[in-house]
């Protein structure tokens, strides 16, 4: 499997969603001993985020690459909350023409207050 781009996109808002600016968010990859941190990004004015990593930069519990990344994110607030959202599980999302990169999207993903 080539070693391609991947793009983790989504959007953190409120339970009223209302978009939150300035949340430092970290992606995961769930794994059963160690999740793998892929990487991290801060929301804009419009809440949206996006973190790029590697195919090869999550990798099971034995070392080995693995299929799907199984996608959790902890976050930030500027108030200084912290959360964490649930588990996207194998996630899939739409390959460039040239199968260099593939994009997910998390869609909204809510913070309690």
């Amino acid at each position: 499997m080539p070693d391609y781009k991947e793009i983790v996109t989504g959007r953190i808002v409120t339970g009223d969603r209302k978009p939150l600016a300035g949340v430092e968010v970290e992606a995961y990859d769930k794994d059963l001993l160690v999740n793998d941190h892929l990487g991290s990004a801060e929301t804009g004015a419009d809440g949206h985020f996006r973190i790029e990593f590697r195919w090869s930069d999550y990798k099971n519990d034995f070392g080995l690459p693995e299929g799907r990344p199984d996608i959790f994110l902890k976050l930030r607030t500027p108030s200084g909350g912290t959360s964490r959202s649930k588990v996207f599980r194998d996630l899939k999302g739409a390959l460039a023409p040239d199968d260099s990169e593939e994009v997910m999207s998390l869609g909204d993903v809510v913070v309690e207050s």
